[in-house]
């Protein structure tokens, strides 16, 4: 904030606003977070999406409520905490308020109401803030959230290796129940039940068999196992708001020798790319690494537009760095990254690795640890 000589942040995007508050509603939500009061996170949030904020509360974060929702309450019982902090919520909206005043009134406390603030969307889209501080100085920052939420907190990276731990031992307890016969869709069905067995959601659950495995994340439910199909996982979960992405390939019960070789080559360009993996690297070399590993190990062709990405906020997509040519990025310490190297061949079979990592200082951590060559099952 320093930096980019801003006084508050205000996020409107539910990444962004979980980020500072861990709030995890889509919709009405806003977040302000003044710079002399950088650990306590202010959370604005509509009266009928208030029961959300108790989902992953923090004792740092205030909230403000606006709108009007009808709840009873009980005579003559006594209430839980959690549903005596819903009452308190419930009785302190403000019925005539909307998220802007709100957003208004804490920054002029915070004496900030000539400040610079920094805002994740367009300033067309926050017109009621500027009409009620005019003399309010507003930027438009998306980036600067994007580069805030690249580095991952102590408690981020925990949720995040849980995520991956789950979703590993998904991918396991799926492709262990495979047999001649069984559909794409019942592969899918053990991932999904072993994934929510473990307190977790469903983000992605394509599992590819054979040459459907060359059309990347699309689920082809009819598929059956056949002997020597790629058995292919490119999958993910959602976890305490964080999200897991990784990859494994098998055959069943036999294995094309042309499968093992590219799948060996693809390991062996996972390999180099970990090897350079430390603090100062770019993203961009990362990538050049990876390509020049495969080609070198035996697909002389082989290219990609990306060889892995951020990951973070469940819902939110890639987070910085891209492992891309055109993404100069330095690592840091504390970026969580799926590192990758796919391989699409129509009429023959898409194989691939993904793993994630969390950036060290002195090189990186692995948080997905199986076999990553091409392992025959049963």
């Amino acid at each position: 904030m320093d930096e980019a000589g801003l006084d508050a942040l205000i996020a409107t995007s539910a990444a962004n606003v979980q980020y500072l508050t861990r709030f995890r509603r889509a919709g009405g939500a806003l977040a302000v977070l003044p710079r002399g009061d950088l650990k306590r996170p202010q959370l604005i949030v509509k009266s009928s999406s208030i029961s959300f904020s108790l989902e992953d509360p923090c004792d740092q974060v205030g909230v403000h409520v606006y709108g009007n929702f009808i709840r009873f309450v009980a005579e003559g019982v006594g209430l839980t905490d959690r549903e005596a902090r819903l009452l308190e919520l419930h009785n302190a909206s403000r019925q005539d308020a909307d998220p802007w005043t709100l957003a208004a009134e804490i920054l002029t406390a915070a004496g900030l109401h000539r400040g610079g603030v920094g805002v994740d969307a367009v300033l067309e889209s926050v017109s009621k803030l500027s009409a009620a501080l005019p003399e309010l100085k507003l930027k438009s920052t998306p980036d600067l959230f994007r580069r805030l939420r690249m580095v991952k907190t102590a408690e981020e990276i925990s949720r995040l290796a849980e995520a991956a731990r789950i979703t590993e031992h998904a991918i396991l307890t799926s492709v262990q129940s495979a047999f001649l016969g069984v559909t794409q869709r019942g592969l899918a069905r053990v991932f999904d039940h072993t994934a929510i067995e473990a307190n977790s959601f469903v983000r992605q659950d394509n599992v590819s068999i054979g040459r459907s495995a060359a059309f990347g994340n699309l689920n082809t439910p009819g598929d059956v196992v056949a002997d020597g199909d790629i058995i292919r996982y490119d999958v993910g979960v959602h976890y305490e708001g964080y999200a897991s992405d990784m990859a494994r390939c098998y055959a069943f019960r036999t294995a094309d020798d042309r499968a093992v070789r590219i799948q060996a080559a693809l390991v062996e360009g996972e390999r180099a790319l970990l090897d350079a993996v430390r603090p100062g690297v770019t993203a961009a070399q990362i990538f050049d690494v990876a390509v020049g590993a495969v080609r070198k190990a035996g697909i002389e062709a082989y290219d990609r537009t990306h060889v892995g990405h951020g990951i973070g906020i469940a819902g939110a997509g890639y987070d910085p760095p891209l492992l891309a040519p055109s993404d100069h990025t330095p690592l840091e310490p504390g970026i969580v990254l799926c590192v990758e190297t796919p391989y699409v061949e129509i009429g023959f079979a898409g194989l691939q690795v993904e793993d994630m990592i969390v950036v060290t200082e002195d090189g990186y951590r692995l948080m997905t640890n199986s076999a990553r060559h091409l392992r025959v099952v049963p």
